[in-house]
């Protein structure tokens, strides 16, 4: 895969670790909370491959974020619309996840 692909790739897997954690900090369901952990781990280790392959430079980083982003708020929409949480709170989880996955210093 190419570069663009694996920044597609790696803003998808780093979204789905975002909604995870979201969904396991804000939901209201903790029946579910096992499964989202194992899921968060999974989506950690998937993202932290896809990221080592790279010197990700800082319009990349821009660009992988901006796929999260709005790959996290289209799935948090469409299958999690009864979870509040604030745009701030969003914004810090994805950065968090993407500093996971590739090991953001600047």
């Amino acid at each position: 895969m190419g570069k663009n692909s694996i920044i597609k790739s790696l803003g998808k897997v780093i979204g789905n670790l975002a909604v995870h954690k979201a969904t396991l900090k804000f939901g209201d369901k903790p029946e579910s909370e096992h499964h989202t952990s194992s899921e968060i781990v999974s989506y950690r280790n998937n993202g932290k491959y896809l990221g080592s392959g790279y010197n990700w430079n800082k319009e990349d980083k821009k660009l992988i974020r901006n796929q999260a982003f709005k790959y996290f708020f289209k799935k948090m929409k469409k299958k999690y619309s009864h979870i509040n949480f604030t745009i701030n709170d969003a914004n810090n989880i994805i950065d968090k996840s993407m500093n996971e996955c590739i090991f953001i210093n600047d």
